[in-house]
């Protein structure tokens, strides 16, 4: 299953020879139902004029043997696609290391292994960071997947507020958060992450912001986000997203700005941004509540991790597995 280009063969490569290059990465763990997706989103797109695709990444983590031999398969047929394969999980961390170390051209484009970008989102983060030198890092623009019950009213509500908040502070010097499922950043602005970081989204944001660089979120680069589906799942998966929180704050020494810090540091913000929210969809109304309960207690364990134990949450147990 070798890298397509609808428009002809190596046609990028062959037209383009002072094109800019850039290179994906990928990191997998287990078998992510949607891997197949992605590297077919990836094969299909239409990169843009003046942009050359130098290599895809893939760190592969505990994955299962089928997902293994997919990827080996392709790593077989291009010489573009680089295959780390990895035995026990080390943490994400560890797997960006990788994919730095072995990233070419101007400009890195992150994709978890178990989201998929909608076509072009790619082509439109890479034109979006390349028209502007200012800027060192733009985001994808999250969106999950509903269902019913209380859960997914509650998801449906935090992240509407955190898109909300990431498209109102673009432009602005508050700016300072990643969202890691998709984005693209400027390769030589980039240094390793240190080995304990927990939401490299936010920490790669962070370190963008205080070089010097502006960090934005793109509307139109959608990327579909896998996301729990019962209460305790949240719980545990908010815990370690404030806990990372935290943990960059004291690393970099400026908060991420997301909905929760805004409530505390620009509050008209960050209450802001729920009430529209809700004032989009008053459904979720009803979701509030429970929000606020399961943030509360995620929060309060957040606390008690980042005073105790500074490597729980490096290597996540994934609800998934």
């Amino acid at each position: 299953m070798a890298l397509r280009n609808p428009r002809g063969p190596d046609l990028n490569e062959a037209r383009q020879e002072n094109a800019v290059g850039f290179s994906i990465g990928v990191c997998a763990t287990g078998e992510p139902p949607t891997l197949v997706e992605l590297i077919d989103t990836i094969e299909g797109e239409r990169y843009p004029s003046g942009f050359r695709l130098e290599k895809i990444i893939v760190v592969a983590s505990a994955c299962s043997p089928r997902a293994l031999g997919r990827l080996r398969r392709m790593h077989e047929r291009d010489p573009r696609f680089v295959l780390a394969e990895e035995d026990t999980r080390r943490g994400k961390v560890s797997a960006i290391n990788r994919i730095i170390a072995e990233a070419m051209g101007e400009y890195l484009v992150f994709v978890n292994g178990d989201a998929v970008p909608s076509h072009g989102s790619i082509s439109r983060l890479l034109r979006s960071i390349g028209k502007d030198a200012r800027v060192g890092m733009v985001s994808g623009f999250p969106l999950i997947a509903t269902g019913r019950g209380v859960a997914s009213r509650v998801l449906e509500l935090m992240w509407g507020a955190h898109n909300t908040c990431t498209g109102e502070l673009n432009g602005t010097s508050l700016s300072n958060h990643g969202t890691d499922e998709l984005m693209v950043v400027r390769l030589h602005a980039l240094d390793d992450l240190p080995p304990h970081v927990v939401n490299d989204g936010a920490y790669i944001g962070g370190r963008m912001r205080a070089k010097g660089f502006s960090v934005k979120t793109l509307g139109n680069a959608v990327v579909k986000v896998d996301v729990p589906s019962v209460s305790i799942e949240i719980v545990r998966q908010r815990r370690r997203v404030l806990y990372g929180h935290i943990q960059i704050w004291r690393m970099v020494g400026r908060v991420p700005m997301t909905a929760e810090s805004l409530m505390v540091f620009s509050p008209r913000r960050g209450f802001g941004a729920v009430v529209k929210t809700i004032a989009g969809h008053p459904r979720l109304a009803l979701a509030l509540p429970f929000a606020v309960v399961l943030e509360f207690i995620s929060f309060i364990g957040a606390l008690k991790d980042s005073f105790s134990n500074q490597r729980r949450h490096v290597v996540w147990d994934r609800y998934a597995d």
